[in-house]
């Protein structure tokens, strides 16, 4: 319902329960509101949005004051104009030096202007000393004029992070830190909440945004949130800046630091900029018809399974379906793979045989609504800081409960109402016990069980065997914790339960089964297929989703549509009447194997860094420099790049347009920002003129197939293909925001959750049974006694190639921290701080020690990004699942030690007497 009040004489409508600052703005005329931000509830602490009302006494806050019908509000009269002349003297008064710090192009800058007021009356207050602790940005006491939005935007506003708040009472009150210490020294993630809301600049950046000549709304490039973001441009074509997005419905205007502050590596100096091809051992600069030509020209030696090309989840959706149209039209192959099968491949392939769809069921709203939240397997504060940041709203705002279970003590069990610590390896144990009490105790929900879902009778046989006492000694978990953790999941408080996991389920050799284990928990619970429930595998990459339904992947086409006979017809007329191959292609595990057989000669590599990110990096370095010809096209040299036949520079996300589809299933668009650096050119353009220099090369008459003017040509044809994006375009996108899949129709809304009523794979769901198999491929010994377990971390984005070249985020991380217990440094002779060094059977890096009770004795925890030179897959082991084919990157047996322990750090399979491969 609508009211309708008077604003300076002027009618205007608002929804009911706005206040009166509400129809003020609504209305487009100024007022000062210093400590309201747009997105956050009024507080009422700075006292500048005064009004008049008619018939109510003094000059009320309007941020605090309901509107109501016929209510006739002044903004400009003489009076009230006055007495916030006042308030806001007072408040410049309360900045250092007579409040002569102002920056200029701040909100409180332009309230005294737009007061004509010049400098307070009242004298200022002494000067503070600026906190620099934060490598990024730096706060200024004497730019605060306590207005509370910094602490609103970390507390219970938008993060929930709690870094900063207001200390001390009355004249002593300030913002600051839990005891006062520098920002650096507190639980502060610099994200930047408080920086994008400050009104006064007492928190900015230490290179101030300046000079900016246009705003693009975009898509951040890092991980699969899709958070909005808003480039801030100058006029020389350099980002200055990134803000959030209030109205993109991912991330709701929250940032994290990489989504902030990682952008700068656009601009880097490594930034690959001409083709480059080898000549007689070194690279040569080349012009792009010179490059491509010779590409047409090798790769038009090999066939269908000679060759296999890798896609980048950095990628665009339009990008990916050249990449994969390319393979399967003109070098008539399968062989097309991306770093789904490094991350979530297990999620996928239990998925779609259990439901048929490889997504996830619910949308980030619906852990706002979650009664409860189980957390398996994921650092979801540093891997997805925005969607944690919802989650701990759930918990906060609404006491629902959080389960988290890792072996490592994440930052969300400060947040959990249980925290189980499996052994690694131990998750199929773990959710069949779980699901036993649901069942013992009469939680299951038998409707779903009976109505919705099939082979309940031969799964019921495998997990009657995993009696509380037989899952403790398996798992390590306390049996009164496995009962009560399945208690609060099928039974939450209010609403239903959502149930969240990472790669520290997927990466595993029984990563399929574990991920059929959560299913199967799901299944028993009825935990999905209405609001504020479902299965959350959070994907990785910014558009490993879009990638993955692009068609990037050996078994299917384009909406995971199946190589079958109708399928492979379908897009044979889509594609020019041109026969396919029916055959399943390899995933990328299996072309490593080829490749060092000999039968794989050529790869064709966009957007991504194998020798990094492959387990047991000697083993793929072996396999690549065994190709006959190898092509890499991607934004930076690099490992790969390195070794390659020929480099073809590639635009970053900021450079092109086109679409990422985020882990909810939420298309959204990238927007050019600024142009291509040098003469690098966006992935699908480069693939596309490569394309027909290939058909004509080959004479097959298919130039027009690659003939595109514009990625919104590409993504019409692929929706036109892909009945789970069809009712999705560039114009309702431009014109609604991101639209979820599956969306059939134009005039379809978009889907929030999944399986309300059924399956992709019809009426009913699949139980899918499994044991508890071996903890891992490689335990420990008495020569490596020590398992390993890997992850990311806030301040990197997997190998670095990106993070590692913006040099706040370098700063915050600039080497590898080796977490270890106390318990075992002491034990192995290592100091907290110190320089040591990690050896497995295959090689061995180096780091600093850092004692932490995150980490129990026995286990040892190092990130994947590459510092220094060193990276952890020089010890992962190539050991995978024999079902999704994931390397085992989670459990390894390593050992520590200092790094003179045998006179310096080697790098080669050389341990223990095994020769290199």
């Amino acid at each position: 319902m609508a009211i309708t009040l008077n604003i300076n004489d002027r009618a205007i409508e608002v929804p009911e329960g706005s206040s009166v600052l509400d129809a003020i703005n609504t209305s487009g005329t100024y007022i000062p509101q210093l400590c309201k931000d747009p997105d956050m509830k009024a507080i009422g602490a700075c006292r500048t949005c005064l009004v008049e009302i008619d018939g109510v006494r003094g000059f009320p806050a309007s941020c605090g004051v309901p509107a109501a019908d016929g209510m006739c509000v002044s903004t400009e009269s003489s009076e009230v104009r006055d007495l916030r002349g006042n308030v806001l003297q007072l408040t410049q008064s309360m900045m250092g030096t007579n409040g002569n710090s102002s920056k200029g192009h701040r909100e409180l800058d332009i309230a005294l202007n737009h007061h004509e007021i010049e400098q307070s009356r009242w004298q200022g207050r002494d000067r503070e000393p600026i906190d620099t602790s934060n490598p990024i940005f730096n706060i200024a006491m004497d730019d605060c004029i306590l207005c509370g939005r910094c602490a609103q935007a970390c507390q219970d506003g938008h993060q929930f992070i709690g870094a900063i708040d207001f200390l001390g009472t009355g004249t002593g009150s300030r913002i600051g830190t839990f005891m006062d210490r520098p920002l650096l020294e507190s639980v502060c993630t610099t994200c930047g909440q408080c920086l994008s809301v400050c009104p006064t600049g007492a928190i900015e950046t230490k290179v101030p945004t300046t000079n900016v000549a246009r705003t693009v709304s975009t898509t951040c490039p890092y991980c699969g949130v899709g958070c909005g973001i808003k480039a801030q441009v100058d006029e020389n074509e350099r980002i200055m800046s990134m803000l959030d997005d209030p109205e993109n419905e991912s991330s709701v205007g929250m940032l994290c630091v990489k989504g902030r502050f990682g952008y700068t590596f656009v601009h880097h100096q490594d930034r690959l900029t001409t083709p480059l091809i080898r000549k007689n051992g070194e690279f040569v600069e080349a012009s792009w018809d010179e490059a491509l030509d010779y590409v047409a020209e090798r790769l038009s030696q090999y066939n269908s399974d000679q060759f296999a090309t890798l896609a980048s989840a950095k990628a665009t959706n339009e990008d990916g379906y050249i990449q994969q149209k390319f393979a399967r039209l003109l070098m008539k192959t399968n062989n097309i793979d991306h770093c789904t099968r490094l991350c979530h491949s297990p999620s996928v392939e239990a998925m779609l045989t259990s439901l048929g769809s490889g997504a996830t069921s619910n949308s980030y709203i619906d852990y706002e609504e979650a009664g409860c939240i189980v957390i398996t397997g994921s650092d979801a504060n540093s891997n997805h800081p925005v969607a944690a940041s919802r989650m701990r709203k759930a918990v906060i705002e609404r006491g629902a409960k959080l389960i988290i279970i890792n072996p490592r003590r994440i930052e969300m069990c400060d947040f959990a109402d249980l925290w189980l610590r499996p052994r690694p390896g131990t998750d199929v144990a773990l959710y069949n016990g779980m699901a036993k009490v649901i069942l013992d105790e009469g939680l299951a929900d038998t409707d779903f069980i009976n109505d919705r879902t099939e082979q309940f009778e031969q799964w019921l046989e495998v997990v009657e065997k995993y009696d509380l006492e037989t899952v403790e000694k398996v798992t390590g978990v306390p049996a009164q914790d496995i009962a009560e953790a399945a208690r609060i999941y099928a039974d939450p408080p209010f609403s239903g339960s959502c149930l969240v996991w990472g790669m520290g389920i997927t990466q595993h050799t029984n990563g399929t089964a574990n991920a059929h284990g959560l299913l199967n928990l799901a299944f028993v619970a009825g935990q999905m297929g209405r609001p504020g429930s479902g299965i959350s595998p959070l994907r990785g990459q910014n558009n490993v989703q879009g990638c993955g339904d692009s068609g990037c992947i050996p078994s299917s086409f384009p909406g995971y549509q199946l190589l079958t006979e109708d399928s492979v017809l379908k897009f044979s007329e889509a594609w020019g009447d041109e026969p396919l191959n029916a055959v399943k292609g390899m995933v990328v595990t299996e072309m490593i194997e080829q490749a060092i057989e000999g039968n794989l000669k050529a790869m064709y590599v966009t957007g991504e860094n194998p020798l990094l990110s492959e387990p047991d990096l000697h083993h793929a370095e072996e396999a690549f420099k065994n190709l006959e010809f190898l092509v890499v096209q991607d934004i930076f040299m690099h490992e790969t790049a390195e070794i390659a036949d020929v480099v073809l520079p590639a635009t970053t996300f900021a450079e092109k347009d086109g679409t990422f589809t985020n882990s909810e299933r939420r298309v959204q668009r990238v927007r050019k920002v600024i142009e291509p650096v040098g003469s690098s050119r966006a992935d699908w353009d480069i693939i596309c003129d490569l394309g027909q220099r290939l058909s004509a090369k080959r004479g097959l008459g298919l130039e027009s197939e690659f003939d595109y003017s514009h990625p919104s040509e590409i993504w019409d044809e692929l929706a036109g293909l892909a009945p789970i994006i069809a009712g999705i375009s560039y114009e309702r996108l431009d014109a609604e925001g991101g639209i979820q899949w599956p969306c059939p129709t134009p005039d379809h809304p978009g889907t929030r959750y999944l399986y309300e009523s059924d399956f992709p794979r019809g009426p009913r769901a699949k139980f899918v049974p499994f044991e508890q198999g071996p903890a891992a491929e490689e335990m420990p010994s008495e020569r490596f006694p020590l398992i390993l377990n890997t992850g990311r971390v806030l301040y990197h984005w997997h190998g670095g190639t990106m993070t590692t070249r913006a040099d706040g985020l370098l700063a915050r991380m600039p080497e590898l921290q080796i977490h270890i217990s106390a318990e075992d440094g002491k034990k192995y002779g290592v100091e907290d701080g110190e320089w040591i060094r990690v050896r497995s059977r295959r090689g061995d890096l180096e780091g600093r020690a850092l004692y932490t009770e995150k980490m129990r004795a026995g286990e040892v925890f190092v990130p994947f990004v590459k510092l220094k030179d060193h990276a952890a897959n020089f010890l992962t082991n190539s050991a995978y699942d024999p079902s999704s084919k994931i390397p085992e990157f989670k459990v390894c047996a390593v050992r520590i030690e200092r790094p003179d322990a045998d006179g310096g750090s080697r790098r080669r399979r050389t341990e223990a007497g095994i020769p290199v491969r």
